[in-house]
């Protein structure tokens, strides 16, 4: 039986356009996953493992700057978890069904739960 489609916006933002709690508690669970030295911060490295993650591809130099410029980077231009949060809002205000289907890249399923590991990471 097919399942009834998903309204992405709804899913994730409140009608405020902010995200609910449980698109904020994925998102840091995300960001916190990728960032493997565990500065709160994303390197070019970790930055880059989240992409190749989502997209299949690292970024290029034109989207690095990009991103540099306009979230919320540290001195060095590594990216804060409020520079995450904020790439990921404006992807999801202009295209929510992108960051849904980015979400799943990332082991959530429609219902933003977690699927099941089929062994211990």
């Amino acid at each position: 039986m097919p399942s009834e489609p998903v309204d992405a916006f709804s899913l994730l933002l409140d009608d405020a356009d902010e995200f609910l709690p449980v698109v904020e508690k994925i998102l840091k669970e995300i960001f916190t996953k990728f960032d493997k030295d565990n500065d709160d911060v994303w390197s070019t490295e970790e930055l880059q493992a989240f992409a190749e993650a989502t997209n299949g591809e690292p970024f290029d130099s034109s989207s690095l700057q990009e991103i540099a410029e306009s979230f919320d980077v540290d001195g060095k231009n590594r990216l804060t978890y409020r520079g995450f949060y904020e790439m990921v809002h404006l992807q999801t205000l202009s295209d929510p069904e992108e960051t849904l289907s980015d979400l799943k890249k990332h082991g959530y399923e429609d219902q933003l739960t977690k699927k099941e590991a089929s062994s211990k990471e």
